[in-house]
Formats: structure tokens, sequence, C-alpha cells
């Protein structure tokens, strides 16, 4: 017994090294893997404009792009105006899946009234939530609800939003509106926690801010009342973080018995519920000096053979394990020594919160609180986020690395900074990009596969980008003007350059200042660079899409001139 004894604590403590205890190496061995189902709901009534509702759906756009592979988010869209309708079905897609967010941009807007309790009712009823996967609901609305003559609300979505909740949904808002006309009160209502209502400009901070939750919960918490919608681990052999009763510091599973002490008995009978404990009673013994035998209650008066160990008898041959569950303790002979082993456990500098289960030596980290802590946030291993407009942050090994970026002047005298950007602009030449100015009422094409368009002088442009699904073959080329790769059998004829196909007569632009031109298939094209004049000006303005540099003088602004 005792060889087995040794050799299990030198295997220990051979793993253990750098890691978090024996129980931490199982975790890892186990798929780290974050799950949770996620609906939004977007407003496309009439009192959100085509601008915010394009918004709506490049922040969806953007929230997927927040979380690592480490994760399994399933996603899904209800649109709604006086009557809601499913845009993506949830369980559709997962953040991962690349047609997703071509997916998200081709919803259309239809308008009409906006009755928010009527989508939540209809959100809870039709929503494939998986089971035991922990669910949430995101609003992305201006809370505008539907009023009569008398300022009365219409619509019952307070007591919608109760329902919900009860029916374990974490409801969440993300306010879209135009500044000055939304209702984030109506936000509030609906969320019912504090801090749940954010801005769009940020939705990395809201996925953050999601995980930073996951981890509070981790004490104990139950997912399914206080922070149920958001992300639950699975781990092999180690209980999920918060699925149970915590017991001083400890988590003890829900349906399983944890002794504390060799006189008390707990078991958890719900998730985030006290644990329920008995103690036992000792008759006195019929003896002068009763003996304490480990791992039993009550003394006896008349011992086993064994080792002597804490004021109590190791009976021969008995493996004893301490209640803190960190030691093992051997007795070979009567009246030895007992011969006895502890598990040392190490820690993470990436884990941002341990859980200690009962009948386990070591914390464990849930694997969604690996990462770097931010503010009140949680930023996941491998990802990256923005503080602010100019600079960028990422996590790499549990710690944080940023860096920012410089503007260059405005061609003009009176520059702005629109919120949400880094670099201030010319509020009346069209929208500024990192290629250039987008003139007023224009669409710029950025690459193959996203554009932007100005909708208005000095204001944010609108962006869009889209995904790919991969062609169903091996040999796969890229087309130059498409973004998606194609079978190889079905490309066009053309010329070659830089691992793309120029189609057969026609012009292709690599940048802004060249041009190919395909004239024969199999060959290389002819690309030409196009010459600019010197500009009669100091600050020539770069115009989006174009080679040349122009002075600001004879800028195109519509019909009010140049600037």
């Amino acid at each position: 017994m005792l060889w087995k004894l040794l050799l299990t604590a030198l295997l220990m403590s051979v793993g253990l090294r750098g890691t978090v205890g024996t129980d931490q190496r199982v975790a890892r061995q186990a798929p780290d893997v974050c799950s949770a189902d996620f609906v939004f709901l977007v407003d496309d009534s009439w009192s959100i404009s085509s601008a915010r509702f394009g918004l709506a759906k490049q922040f969806i756009i953007d929230f997927l792009q927040c979380f690592t592979d480490n994760e399994d988010i399933g996603i899904g869209v209800i649109l709604y105006n006086c009557a809601p309708r499913t845009g993506i079905p949830l369980g559709m897609y997962t953040t991962t899946d690349p047609v997703l967010p071509v997916a998200v941009s081709q919803l259309m807007q239809k308008g009409g009234l906006s009755k928010i309790g009527l989508a939540i009712r209809f959100m809870a009823d039709t929503s494939n939530f998986r089971d035991g996967v922990p669910r949430a609901a995101i609003l992305l609305t201006d809370g505008m609800a539907q009023s009569d003559v008398n300022a009365q609300a219409m619509d019952d979505y307070e007591a919608q939003a109760e329902a919900a909740r009860n029916a374990g949904i974490d409801l969440y808002g993300v306010v879209i509106g135009e500044p000055g006309f939304q209702d984030d009160h109506v936000l509030e209502d609906i969320t019912g926690i504090e801090g749940r209502v954010f801005p769009s400009d940020n939705p990395c901070n809201v996925a953050y801010r999601i995980l930073a939750n996951l981890c509070a919960s981790a004490g104990g918490k139950s997912y399914l009342t206080t922070y149920s919608a958001i992300l639950v681990i699975h781990l092999t052999d180690v209980i999920s973080a918060g699925a149970g009763c915590l017991y001083n510091g400890i988590t003890i599973p829900v349906g399983e018995e944890y002794k504390p002490d060799d006189c008390t008995w707990c078991t958890c009978p719900a998730a985030g519920e006290d644990p329920v404990c008995a103690v036992q009673d000792c008759a006195p013994p019929p003896c002068a000096d009763p003996v304490k035998i480990a791992g039993q209650c009550c003394r006896v008066c008349d011992p086993p053979p064994g080792c002597l160990y804490n004021g109590a008898i190791i009976p021969v041959g008995v493996e004893y394990r301490a209640p803190d569950s960190c030691t093992w303790c051997n007795c070979d002979a009567d009246g030895a020594e007992a011969i006895c082993a502890s598990v040392g456990c190490g820690g993470s500098s990436g884990c941002q919160n341990y859980v200690r289960y009962a009948g386990q030596c070591c914390p464990v980290c849930a694997p969604c609180c690996y990462g770097c802590r931010h503010g009140d946030g949680i930023v996941p291993s491998g990802a990256s986020f923005k503080p602010n407009p100019c600079s960028s942050c990422s996590c790499r090994g549990g710690g944080m690395g940023c860096g920012g970026r410089g503007c260059a002047p405005p061609p003009c005298d009176n520059p702005v900074t629109l919120p949400g950007e880094c670099c201030p602009i010319c509020p009346d030449a069209g929208c500024q990009h990192a290629d250039g100015i987008i003139l007023a009422g224009e669409e710029y094409k950025v690459d193959d596969c996203s554009g932007c368009s100005c909708s208005a002088a000095g204001q944010r442009p609108s962006c869009y980008s889209a995904g790919c699904a991969s062609p169903p073959c091996d040999a796969q080329v890229q087309v130059a003007g498409q973004c998606c790769p194609v079978c190889q059998a079905e490309a066009p004829e053309g010329c070659p350059y830089g691992g793309i196909i120029i189609p057969l007569h026609t012009v292709y632009k690599p940048d802004d200042c060249t041009e190919c031109n395909c004239y024969a298939a199999g060959v290389a094209p002819a690309c030409v660079a196009i010459f600019c004049p010197p500009t009669p000006c100091p600050d020539p303005v770069k115009i989006a899409g174009r080679c040349c540099r122009i002075c600001r003088e004879i800028v195109p602004i519509g019909d009010n001139g140049p600037i």
C-alpha cells in the first residue's frame, strides 16, 4: 500500500509543475469549451433609420469576432416591428461559421410600429435554446415602445421581459437609436439588472463584460438565476463552475456528499442554494480514555492497531485522506509513524478566477476565465479589443499588450472628431476613411470583400464585409473582383497575377494607382502605373478609391460648391 501511495505522490509532483494541481491538469486535458445561446432582437421599425439598422447589423458582425475558437456560441437573430419574425434561426450557425456574417449583412429592414414585448415573447416561445446551456437575448433598439395618443404603452414589454428572465433567459440591451431619440429607461426595465444596457460603439466590451459575469458567478451563484445567460464550462471529470452550493469557499456539486470533517455531512440540493448539513451525535463511550480513529466521528474504547496521526489512530493497512483532500497517510505497522504525502498546487498567471470543489485538493480555473483582466471585464486569451478609438490591445499568455496609432492633420481648418473615431475629419467634404475621404453619397470598395459608403458629409462611413463558404472542391482559385474563391474547374479564362486570376479582357486595379489588363489567357497581364502630376497646393486631399491627390479647393461636395 505504501509504494502505491509514494508512486501516486511522485506522479502528482511531476504532473503539477507549471500547472494548477491535479485538478487543473485534468481540466486542461479536456476540451476548454464555453457554451451559450444568444438571440439578437433587432428593431427594424420606422423609428430606426436605415443607417442605424446597418449599425445594428455591423454590431452583431463585430460581436461575433470577439470570441475565440474556445467558445461554442449559438447565434440567432429575430427582427421585429409590430410583428416579430425570425431572421436567422438559433442553432443554424455558431460564431465560427464563415457564412454567418454574410447572413447577418443580408438582413432587410421592413419598417412599421414597434412592439418590444411581443418580440420578447416570440423569442422565448420560438427560439431553439439548447438544454442545459445558458441563454441570453440582446435587444438592439432605441427603446421607443409603441404608445397611444395618451402616451400610454401599448405593449406589455415589462411583463414579457420578467417572464423571459424567470424562464432563465438573461436580457441585455444595446442602444442603436439616434442621439436624443432613444429611451434607455425602457431597456433598463427590460434587462432588470443594473449595468446590462450598453452603447453600440464597442461590441467586444459587451462580450467581455459577459465573460466577467461568468467568472463572478463561479463563486457559487446559479447560472439559471443571477448569471444564467452567459456561458457554461464543460470539463471532463470536473464539475462546471458554479453548478453547486458554496460552503466555506468550497463548491459542493449538486447531488454529491461532502464531509468537511469526520462528524459533518453536507449535500447540495440545487445549484445556488445553501448546502444541507447534518452533524453526527456520539454517545459517551463507556471508558475513561476513548481513542479517535482517523476518518471516524465517534471515539472508541478498543482502538485497532495503527499509527498515531494528529491525535488520531490510522489503522494498519488503511489509507487515510485528510479532510483538506491534499494529504494521504498510510500505516505499515502498529506503533509505527504514519507515512504521509501531500499534493502542492501551483498557479497560473493567466487565470482570473479559481474555483475549489469539494473532494478536490487544488482549485481549478474555468476555461472561460483564462485571459487578462481589463477594468471590470476579462479579455480571453488570444483575443484583441480597442480600449479607445486610437489604440488596440491583445491578451497573450496572461499579459496585456497595447499599441496606438497616429493621425495625419486633416486638410481643413475646422476638423471634428466623431464619437468612436480616432482621427479628426473635415466636416464639409465627406466621410473620413483610412484610405482617404469617401465623398458624400458615394460608395467606396475597400477590397473584393468589403466596402463603405458615406451617407452625409462629416459622418462615420457605413461599412460592410462579406464572408465566404468554402467551395466544394480541393483545387480552389481566387478570381479578381470576386470576394469568394471558386473551384478551379469553374474559374474563367484569364491572366495569373499575384495568386489570383484576372478574367480575360478585364481591367483590374490591385491598388488605386495600378491598372492591369488581361489581353490573353494564360499569360501575365499588362499592368501600368497611373501617373499623378504635382498638385499646386501644399496640403492635397486623398479621395478613397482614387490615385491622385487633389487640392482642397476642388474637392466636390455636391451643390454647395468646393471646400
